[in-house]
């Protein structure tokens, strides 16, 4: 049995009713206020109360602990030492507002025997912080005797916390709340990782805490591998020995993502390590829809409940992603999907042989017990809540094979595996909510399918039972909310994969032709264009202005949609260069992303080089992409090269690290 077992507790934070996009952290960006009290406390006090229910919940789940975000927010340098914030500095203020309302929390949670473990990114900074320690530089002194100082005040002013976890691997671009609260990748070899684990280490021994530090990577500098590299692991962890220090790894190679192998980096020689499992997936629609983990997880917790380096496992319930709806919220923070899931992972840790088709059954049906039936025979009421619990169960049951056909495309039996030492993702053409019309991306696809029908088939089948699933449940449903929910999600949960299996139906086909240099035919592909459009814009008008469940975001696919009608054979000479540039790829060196686009950009413009604008557009992305890139260059060009060429997912121009750092 896996005794460690740690939850995050953001969801019940979230107001429904104000914007939120990124799910990577605590939503600090809603409640920071710009005026006193700089808080908002109704929202601060509303979540606090919500989140002391939800605590309560993780621990009859089975959790023993929870994480909470972030080590910048609960810092006010009130101690010894030089002064870092003034008294009426609004980041000192928020720093004892938040640390009130979580010592609350803090509390319960040790009453019920919970840990706490508080989160970071590395390196964090403020204004104040910027000016106080000068160069964001690893290697600089007063930087490191600020973050050891932070850590210390974090102990001392928040006795429950029992550790830090640290993570260097993503941080600044999107993850930025503007200049206030910002993030710098400067840990990016493993010799400075090991500099920082040696400034933190100590603090945590001195005051018999944990230091966790997170392997979770982008690609970015010599660190860009960690995630899933054994040499790179050993080279930044081989030596440490003390039991203060743990490692926390995903448990698959990449993000979260199904169809992977096991992590390689899971059990070797070092400090413990903690797993990180996802329970709201975020890449499957943000517990919009059922997305079972009863078999990825059930696999990986046997395996670290065998592991001795195993020291326990970490379960996101809330974090991750940009995109959703406030279905992913539920009344209490979580989806009813999500919630299962949570549940059905804490039971898994505690004994990974448990018969999880059972226990979904049961789970449901203790869920819907209060629902009341629309049948007028009071008699025959349990029996109908009983047969829409069951039916329930059988969509979650089903939907990760669902998941896997219709919205991933099953196995790909020709993947890569990885590129330039990072795992690529078996689910590339959607990106969170967001659909991609990149060029690179689908002929890579098409060529590691393989049998491009087959797999069209297979997410036409997929479609067709989610569809069945929806009409089964809309027939069975009681009087009850969290039926009504479960239909809605059923709905969508259709609708979606149907939108899937038109735009793969689209994609796919066309750079297979392309990447064979078959004949194409332009009015077949301008109909085949014509009927993705229609399907966007059902999909639209059945979703669009929906705040629950919102449409996905389609203008990246639509905007491809159009370009190929009305200029088809511009289209397809861009494939067949998309297709020349990931052959070079994956048959010659690796270039790499930039490298992979920069390719694109040089075959297009030798195709394209006598038909004006495109062909110097063709020849400024070879150019400015493929050759070593300055930072301005790269910012300034890229987003709008990457449009117009098909070349990148749009949502790499928003989500995360900043370009600049991708290029560094």
């Amino acid at each position: 049995m896996i005794t460690r077992r740690l939850a995050d507790i953001s969801g019940p934070f979230f107001d429904p009713h104000k914007p939120f996009r990124n799910w990577s952290a605590f939503p600090y960006a809603q409640i920071d206020l710009p005026s006193p009290p700089y808080v908002d406390t109704a929202q601060l006090h509303w979540g606090l109360a919500r989140a002391q229910a939800h605590l309560r919940a993780l621990h009859a789940q089975g959790y023993t602990g929870i994480v909470v975000d972030n080590l910048a927010h609960l810092v006010a340098f009130d101690g010894p030492g030089e002064m870092i914030y003034a008294d009426e500095s609004p980041t000192r203020l928020r720093a004892l507002a938040y640390r009130a309302a979580f010592g609350e929390l803090f509390d319960l949670a040790e009453s019920l025997g919970m840990e706490v473990f508080v989160t970071t990114d590395m390196q964090w900074s403020t204004p104040e912080v910027r000016r106080a320690v000068g160069a964001m530089d690893a290697k600089n002194p007063r930087l490191a005797a600020l973050n050891r100082r932070a850590l210390a005040e974090l102990f001392r002013a928040l006795p429950q916390v029992r550790g830090l976890v640290v993570r260097v691997g993503e941080a600044g671009g999107a993850h930025d709340q503007g200049d206030a609260y910002a993030g710098h990748m400067i840990y990016t070899t493993p010799a400075v990782l090991r500099e920082l684990i040696q400034t933190l280490l100590p603090v945590c021994e001195e005051q018999g805490r944990l230091l966790i530090m997170r392997t979770w990577s982008v690609g970015i500098g010599d660190l860009g591998d960690l995630i899933c590299s054994p040499a790179r692991y050993a080279e930044t962890f081989g030596g440490f020995r003390s039991p203060a220090l743990l490692v926390s790894v995903k448990h698959g190679p990449a993000d979260f993502f199904r169809m992977l192998p096991p992590n390689p980096t899971l059990g070797l020689p070092g400090p413990r390590q903690i797993i990180e499992l996802q329970n709201r997936r975020e890449y499957e629609l943000f517990g919009l829809v059922p997305s079972s983990i009863a078999g990825l997880h059930a696999a990986a917790l046997l395996r670290a409940n065998a592991d001795p380096q195993c020291a326990g496992i970490w379960a996101w319930n809330s974090t991750g992603g940009w995109g959703g709806g406030t279905a992913s919220l539920g009344a209490t923070g979580w989806s009813i999907w999500t919630e299962l899931s949570s549940a059905l992972t804490a039971a898994l840790a505690v004994e990974p042989a448990l018969d999880a088709e059972r226990f979904v059954q049961e789970w449901v049906s203790d869920r819907m017990q209060n629902a009341k039936c629309k049948m007028q025979n009071a008699e025959e009421s349990p029996f109908c809540i009983l047969y829409f619990a069951l039916a329930t169960a059988d969509l979650y049951l089903e939907s990760a094979d669902l998941i896997a056909q219709g919205w991933y495309l099953g196995r790909l039996p020709h993947a890569a595996g990885k590129v330039g030492g990072v795992f690529l993702a078996p689910l590339l053409w959607v990106w969170w909510m967001r659909p991609t019309a990149a060029l690179p991306i689908w002929a890579y696809l098409a060529e590691a399918v393989g049998d491009v029908e087959a797999a069209l088939r297979a997410g036409e089948v997929a479609a067709t039972r989610a569809a069945f699933h929806a009409e089964r449940l809309e027939s069975l449903a009681p009087a009850d909310d969290d039926a009504a929910v479960i239909v809605t999600s059923a709905r969508y949960f259709a609708d979606v994969l149907a939108l899937s299996q038109a735009i793969k139906g689209l994609m796919l086909p066309l750079l297979a032709q392309a990447r064979r240099g078959a004949d194409h035919d332009i009015s077949a592909l301008q109909a085949t264009a014509r009927q993705t459009r229609r399907a966007i814009g059902a999909h639209r008008a059945a979703w669009a202005g929906r705040a629950d469940f919102p449409a996905l975001e389609l203008d990246e696919i639509a905007q491809f949609v159009d370009a190929l009608e009305r200029h088809p054979q511009v289209i397809w000479l861009q494939a067949r260069a998309a297709c020349a540039a990931v052959r070079a790829v994956r048959h010659g060196r690796s270039l790499g992303v930039a490298g992979a686009a920069g390719a694109v950009g040089l075959a297009l413009a030798l195709l394209t080089h006598r038909r004006g604008r495109l062909g110097l557009a063709g020849l400024a992305a070879g150019l400015a992409l493929a050759a070593p890139l300055r930072h301005q260059a790269l910012r300034a060009s890229l987003p709008w090269l990457s449009r117009h060429l098909h070349l990148l997912p749009s949502i790499f121009f928003e989500a995360g690290p900043s370009v600049a750092e991708w290029a560094g």
